[in-house]
Formats: C-alpha cells, structure tokens, sequence
C-alpha cells in the first residue's frame, strides 16, 4: 500500500511540475514572439499564403482597440494551442499602426500568452492586402481567413467567432 501512495504522490508532483513547464513554456513563447514582430506587406503575406507546405493557415487581423477582436483573442491562443501540432499554421495580423508595436502590440500578445507568430500590416499597404484577401472585404476587423494546404481560401469571417465555431470550420477545412 505504501508504494501504491509513494507512486501517486510522485505521479501527482510530475505532473504539476509538467504544467508548470507547459506554462511557462507558453509565456516564454509569447514573450519571444511579441520581442520580433515584423511590419509585412502584401508580398509576404502573398508568398505566405501560396507557400503552404502541406499545412494549412489560419490568419486572424485584429488590432488592440477592437472591442471584439480583444474579446475572441482567448479563443484564438486556445484553437492555437490545439492545432499547433497538426498541419496548422497559424498568423495573428494586427492592423494596429507599426508604431504602436512596443506600447499597445507586444504587451497585449504577452498578456494574452499568446506563443504564435504576430505580425503588423504596413499602414500604406493595406488596401493591397484586402484585395489580396477578399477583395470583398471592406476591412473591418476582427476577420478571419482560412487556407487549404494549397493556398486555396475556404473560409472567411469578418466579425469575431467563438472556438467552437473555428474549430469546426478548421475541421472542414481540413477534410476537404
């Protein structure tokens, strides 16, 4: 019986000390993503978009003072968080000003513990990346766009979406 307790006892603590690597890991992941956020254009985005690997792309535009986008952005690190080891990539996009990377940008994505790659538009550029995305698209964020694995769009949402609803349609996605 002793050993039996022993054995729980050590089961219990290494899996709390596995959540605390797991954590912690998630922390350092968004402080080294949120320390490297590039400004792109239209080109990088494109030569995203057609370079898939085998994977498909999820890509999320949002900025900071989108009431919504802050609200769905928990939903976003959790479908990230469940994909990120299958043929997933995903690209948060802000369409906050290149300006307001340090003092809005990269505190928002640590305190989100958000461990996915971000990216701002270049401000001048932005019209080409609508018509790159949807040409119907008026802009307005939160939006969300999937890709097949070939660079294909099959999904489009410009308002904010909860998990389940991501989740089923990278499902679909994925099984087309």
């Amino acid at each position: 019986m002793k050993f039996f307790s022993y054995s729980l006892i050590i089961l219990f603590t290494l899996t709390c000390f596995a959540k605390n690597i797991e954590g912690g890991t998630r922390k350092e992941k968004a402080k080294e993503y949120s320390a490297k956020i590039p400004v792109v254009d239209d080109v990088w985005l494109k030569d995203k978009i057609n370079n898939r690997n085998g994977k498909i792309l999820f890509v999320n535009f949002w900025a900071t003072w989108c009431e919504p986008c802050v609200e769905e952005f928990p939903d976003l690190v959790k479908i990230y968080n469940d994909n990120k080891n299958s043929n997933f990539e995903f690209l948060s996009v802000s369409v906050n000003l290149p300006s307001e990377i340090d003092d809005k940008v990269k505190p928002f994505i640590e305190k989100q513990n958000a461990g996915f790659p971000v990216v701002v538009i270049e401000e001048k550029r932005s019209e080409e990346i609508i018509n790159l995305v949807n040409p119907e698209w008026d802009g307005t964020v939160p939006a969300t766009i999937i890709f097949d694995k070939n660079g294909k769009r099959r999904e489009f949402f410009a308002e904010a979406k909860s998990y389940e609803f991501f989740n089923k349609s990278i499902e679909k996605v994925k099984n087309q």
